[in-house]
């Protein structure tokens, strides 16, 4: 009687043994993926845009690779994060073209999905006051400090109302931002006043914060330095 029911035993360890064993040669196939909310330009044949993709459990925003493949069964829509499950798979090699990946990409799961709050700073913007000082006057013909922020390629140009300037963002989310060392033009204008505040207070903005059209910027402290205008 002991015997049989040790066998009956050995035998349910065993079929659980094999069951999972297989199911885990079945997944290894199986990878996170999370997908940024913004497609980069990148060059295959042609140029082209790319999704930005990390290959990770959890997300870490200031990695994205660009990726050159499609995945079968995955509808991207721009402004939105995704972490999903990805297949995969090498086809015969026979029936693949030339040029074609050895690697096949399928959805087999959306994970999460949500709206990238950063984006909103994705726009071309006037600065009206820095450091509590107001450079938009009645009747003043001066150029205007000018800041594009390009979130998909982690960039930012623009003017300082004298000189060109371009440069990458080191740090970026739905409330902190940090800006690169810029490199730009080096011209000489007849009035450096306000180019000079700007290019002086761009390197303490550490956060930002949007209000209707209006996009303020704060140093470590949380006091704002910097007051800018969506241009429409």
């Amino acid at each position: 009687m002991l015997t049989g029911i040790m066998k009956q035993l050995y035998f349910l360890i065993g079929t659980i043994f094999f069951l999972s064993c297989g199911a885990g040669e079945k997944n290894q196939d199986h990878h996170i993926y999370w997908v940024n909310s913004t497609k980069v330009s990148c060059v295959g044949l042609t140029p082209m845009k790319c999704l930005q993709i990390q290959k990770s459990e959890t997300l870490d925003p200031s990695i994205w690779e660009s990726f050159h493949e499609s995945i079968q069964g995955f509808e991207y829509q721009a402004g939105y994060i995704y972490k999903i499950i990805v297949k995969e798979s090498q086809p015969d090699s026979a029936d693949l073209p030339a040029d074609a990946s050895s690697i096949e990409y399928t959805l087999v799961e959306i994970l999460e999905k949500r709206q990238d709050l950063k984006l909103r700073i994705n726009d071309i913007w006037i600065a009206i006051e820095i450091n509590g000082e107001t450079l938009l006057s009645e009747g003043d013909s001066l150029p205007l400090p000018q800041l594009e922020i390009n979130v998909g390629e982690m960039r930012y140009m623009g003017s300082d109302a004298c000189n060109n300037f371009n440069g990458g963002i080191i740090e970026l989310d739905d409330s902190t931002i940090r800006f690169g060392i810029a490199a730009g033009t080096r011209m000489m204008c007849m009035d450096m006043e306000t180019p000079d505040l700007f290019n002086a207070t761009l390197p303490e903005v550490l956060s930002w914060k949007i209000n209707e059209n209006m996009l303020k910027f704060h140093d470590a402290d949380g006091k704002e330095v910097m007051l800018l205008n969506k241009i429409d």
